[in-house]
């Protein structure tokens, strides 16, 4: 299932296009999610507290963690969870 574009932002990181949303009021906190702009790859959510002031640099940070982790927005495969401390 891929992000609408309606409702989400576009931003750029290492050259790769990527559209981002944040998913309020769950449980864990608000969700971050993330996923290459052609929606055909992996989707990434990172939960941050209630509270976080979600920026654009505030996803940069969290999609630079992802894929140092071992995210890979490109390819398919399951959804990669995150937690922002």
């Amino acid at each position: 299932m891929t992000l609408r574009r309606k409702g989400t932002r576009r931003i750029v990181v290492g050259s790769r296009p990527y559209r981002w949303t944040v998913a309020p009021n769950d449980e864990p906190g608000l969700g971050i999610v993330v996923e290459h702009e052609s929606g055909q790859g992996q989707r990434m959510v990172t939960w941050v507290e209630h509270g976080t002031v979600i920026s654009p640099g505030l996803v940069k940070e969290v999609i630079n963690h992802a894929l140092e982790a071992g995210w890979h927005p490109e390819q398919p495969g399951v959804e990669r969870v995150f937690r922002r401390e």
